[in-house]
């Protein structure tokens, strides 16, 4: 028994100094828990696996891992990202305020024609790249000035072109008859538009009673009498004719007129188509009749002449009640009518103004 209760007191020792031994074992092993200080190594936490202690102190080369915590310092490369101050190079599109320099294109405010000179000052905008080229638009007003002119051209008649007495006018009565009414009335308008001097007449070398062939010979040599000068004729023909009985020939004869008429220089012819005959108008129907039979012959002739150009001009519209008394001859309110439509007409073609 003694020597059973002597072994189980040195099992008892025995276990005794094993728990004590763990014990001192494990404390040790607790300073490997200091290695989870290498956790804050952040990778440490392997250092947990230091409870074999010692490795624990490896985990204190986990501290060494804090110099992981100097890459951080790799956040100072995010310092980099004041690269991004590059974006301040951005600042650098504030270089694009040479846009501004677009303000050039208010220079292209020079198509109003100012000569855009003032755009060019937009070419002070040149300073900045873009824009200055803009300014160059702005130069294209300078075309803007060349079609001005030309407006000026289109715009109106050049005054002063045709001297009064190169206004010629043939025919018979209805422009012969005195008092003259059609030409007073036309000479009355252009003394009011400023293209006939107070003074200033236009010839007149109309004949009463004369025929179509009379006036294509006799009267147009008294029109060029002594090489004077015509540019433009304003005429009638072939009514004689038809209170005769027919013009079978007047067309003919229009037609070498207007040759000789272009050989001399002749600019332009203003053929005038007889009113309605009679009073009231129209009512002399034999006389109608045959001018409504030979007028359509003359006007193709007219109308087919381009040197000089032959202008058809039918006075039938504006003759009414009152404006004849004899059904032939204009009293002043005719010839006020068939002036003004005369002269309409030449406003018209740039005619003598």
């Amino acid at each position: 028994m003694k020597s059973i209760r002597r072994v189980n007191w040195l099992l008892g020792v025995m276990m005794t100094m094993a728990v004590i031994a763990g014990c001192a074992g494990g404390e040790s092993g607790s300073s490997g828990t200091a290695g989870t200080t290498g956790a804050a190594g952040i990778t440490g936490v392997a250092g947990t696996t230091g409870v074999a202690g010692t490795t624990g102190v490896a985990g204190t080369t986990g501290i060494a891992g804090t110099t992981g915590n100097a890459g951080t310092l790799g956040r100072g490369g995010t310092t980099g990202s004041a690269g991004t101050t590059g974006n301040g190079g951005t600042t650098g599109s504030a270089g694009t305020t040479g846009a501004a320099g677009t303000t050039g294109v208010a220079g292209t405010t020079g198509t109003s024609g100012t000569t855009g000179a003032a755009g060019t000052n937009g070419s002070a905008g040149t300073t900045s790249a873009n824009g200055g080229r803009g300014g160059r638009g702005g130069a294209t007003g300078a075309a803007g000035t060349g079609s001005g002119t030309g407006g000026t051209m289109s715009g109106g008649c050049q005054k002063g072109q045709t001297k009064p007495a190169e206004v010629v006018i043939m025919g018979e009565s209805f422009y012969a008859i005195s008092p003259q009414y059609i030409q007073n009335r036309l000479q009355d308008d252009a003394r009011k538009a400023g293209s006939l001097g107070a003074n200033d007449k236009y010839r007149n070398v109309a004949v009463s009673g004369q025929n179509m062939n009379y006036i294509a010979t006799t009267e147009w040599t008294a029109a060029t009498q002594g090489g004077a000068s015509v540019k433009v004729v304003i005429m009638d023909g072939g009514g004689i004719d038809c209170l005769g009985g027919g013009c079978s020939s007047c067309s003919s004869s229009f037609k070498t007129l207007l040759g000789k008429m272009a050989t001399a220089g002749v600019q332009d012819v203003i053929y005038t188509r007889y009113p309605e005959p009679g009073n009231p108008p129209g009512s002399n129907a034999s006389l109608k009749s045959c001018l409504d039979s030979t007028m359509p012959m003359m006007q193709t002739v007219c109308e087919g002449t381009t040197s000089p150009k032959c202008h058809w001009l039918d006075l039938r519209p504006v003759w009414v009640n009152g404006d004849t008394s004899d059904g032939l001859h204009p009293t002043q309110s005719g010839g006020n009518h068939v002036g003004d439509l005369i002269w309409s007409e030449m406003v018209k073609l740039c005619l003598a103004q």
